[in-house]
């Protein structure tokens, strides 16, 4: 619930910065004009929920990988985590540039990843010991790649320029639900079902019965979004506040509901595929955050959160699956 909340708020604070200067509902803000309208116009509190939590994973994979004895350049990593999240949220707004490959913010991501690599190298060679230099340089990038340019696809799915409207907003937020879908139904499947362990060495409570059960969530969770906005856009007879609340759901869902060009699948059939992916990207991401914490001996990435543990425990599979959605939604089925 909290994060629709923050959702909705980004969702409406990008709605009244593009609201036009004569609209009758428009405040008389000098803001929405300038530079600063423009920024909100492409996201505000995703951008910054996604940075807040990239710089706290930092924190914690650093525990991780000093646990194994390496040495990392945690400053330059903070640094490089925090301008790879936020340059998607500046390009659109053109405050790094007028041009296409500006605007597009991927120029600028591949910029990042080169001075990642050249920065990590240049600041291991100035430590003048050769001694776990390969070790050091691997967790530096490691840490930018995983938690700076991964997670830099959520800002991109949100804030890109080919996003009409709020429209990233919910396609993001579809895809963590489905994404998420997947460790609710691998829950289930496993505690009723699990009999034959999948990778014990590594997770030793995850069956393959559970594995099926999260696709299973997940293309479930995905058709179930179809349907609701085929509910939605019925307009049963029902009163004004569920009026007003099946317009929200039917913004939410429209993007990905309804069908995209000439030649792609329709939206059902690509309900359930996009499902198994989420979900087979999302245990991937789990199965590679337990292979960290393993390798470090440590139960839980931190303890930030009662019950679920740290920031990294959250987003491992979001941060796999969420750079496939964006492939998915503006390269492969382009539906925005």
């Amino acid at each position: 619930m909290v994060l629709l909340g923050l959702f909705l708020l980004d969702v409406s604070i990008a709605k009244e910065a593009g609201l036009p200067p004569d609209s009758p509902v428009a405040t008389a803000a000098t803001w929405r004009e300038g530079p600063v309208g423009l920024l909100l116009r492409q996201g505000s509190v995703i951008p910054l929920l996604v940075l807040t939590v990239g710089l706290a994973g930092v924190a914690e994979l650093d525990t991780l990988v000093r646990a194994r004895g390496a040495n990392p350049c945690t400053r330059f990593v903070y640094v490089m985590v925090a301008v790879s999240i936020l340059v998607p949220w500046l390009c659109p707004a053109g405050l790094l540039g007028e041009g296409v490959a500006q605007i597009e913010g991927l120029m600028w991501s591949l910029v990042c990843v080169m001075a990642s690599v050249i920065g990590a190298g240049v600041l291991v060679v100035l430590r003048r010991d050769p001694i776990g230099a390969v070790t050091n340089m691997g967790a530096t990038l490691l840490m930018i790649l995983y938690l700076g340019f991964m997670l830099s696809f959520a800002v991109q799915l949100r804030c890109g320029f080919e996003m009409p409207g709020v429209e990233g907003a919910w396609l993001l937020l579809i895809a963590a639900i489905v994404t998420k879908a997947s460790d609710i139904g691998a829950y289930f499947a496993g505690s009723a079902f699990g009999r034959h362990k999948l990778l014990p060495r590594i997770s030793p409570a995850k069956s393959v019965e559970g594995v099926v059960g999260g696709l299973a969530g997940s293309a479930v969770a995905a058709v179930a979004i179809v349907f609701v906005y085929r509910i939605a856009s019925s307009r049963l007879p029902v009163g004004q506040e569920a009026y007003q609340f099946l317009g929200l759901v039917l913004d939410a869902t429209r993007t990905f509901s309804e069908p995209a060009g000439k030649g792609s699948l329709s939206p059902l059939p690509r309900a359930v595929l996009f499902g198994l992916i989420m979900s087979a990207c999302g245990q991937i991401g789990d199965f590679l955050e337990s292979c960290f914490k393993r390798d470090a001996a440590i139960k839980d990435s931190g303890r930030i959160l009662p019950r679920f543990g740290g920031i990294l425990d959250l987003v491992d599979s979001p941060v796999v699956s969420v750079p496939v959605a964006w492939l998915l939604f503006t390269v492969v089925w382009r539906i925005v």
